[in-house]
């Protein structure tokens, strides 16, 4: 069945599994001491867990600042209120954080949904479970012509779309390969049915996987 809106977003919050969110390796909590050269030649002993180091690493990946600059300028942000390492795990978890943050916003469903409203070709993504999660309008209007259907309220009920390959299959060989799976499909509604063929790839959204595909014969 089609949802009721064309472009009907269910932005579900999925939380971590209790084992990923509470493990912690023993490497990324063992506290690693290091002297930092800043400006001037100062030297500055620091001890942090190895899990900040990698994190303020990541934030200078690319950048013309060494970590030297950050803990100076991490030095003159604490003064006298706090360490200076608590400073750095600070900064640390603040810029992977808002690294996660514009990451989520980037493979949201919504950003998916604006991506199939500006394809040409009928579009479509399912989730694991085979549900219906979004669609753009050319593959409505496949469905009206194709299966000669007076109004999209007949979609509402009555309407199946199956894949010739099982949905969990093709989801966890595309998680594998990373490559496109061409497959066939069904469409049916009040009797009518349409077969063809549909590109498939992993969508691109963070919060759980689903099938995103392309219509390229019918």
């Amino acid at each position: 069945m089609l949802p009721s809106d064309r472009t009907a977003l269910q932005t579900e919050r999925v939380g971590f599994p209790g084992q990923t969110l509470f493990s912690i390796d023993d490497s990324d909590a063992e506290p690693k001491f290091r002297a930092i050269i800043g400006r001037g030649g100062s030297r500055r002993g620091i001890r942090l867990e190895s899990v900040y180091w990698e994190g303020l690493s990541w934030l200078l990946a690319g950048s013309r600042q060494s970590m030297g600059d950050i803990v100076e300028q991490a030095a003159e942000q604490t003064g006298d209120k706090s360490n200076l390492a608590s400073t750095l795990r600070v900064l640390a978890f603040r810029w992977m954080w808002r690294r996660l943050v514009a990451a989520e916003a980037s493979y949201s469903l919504e950003t998916l949904a604006t991506l199939l409203q500006a394809s040409p070709s009928p579009a479509i993504v399912l989730t694991r479970e085979k549900k219906i999660q979004l669609f753009n309008e050319p593959f409505v209007t496949l469905l009206k012509q194709r299966l000669q259907l007076g109004n999209v309220g007949q979609l509402s009920s009555g309407f199946r779309f199956v894949l010739d390959t099982h949905v969990e299959e093709a989801i966890d060989s595309l998680a594998a390969t990373r490559k496109m799976l061409t497959t066939g499909f069904t469409a049916s509604c009040a009797g009518k049915q349409l077969t063809g063929q549909i590109n498939l790839a992993l969508a691109p959204v963070h919060h759980k996987q689903m099938l995103v595909g392309y219509v390229v014969r019918q």
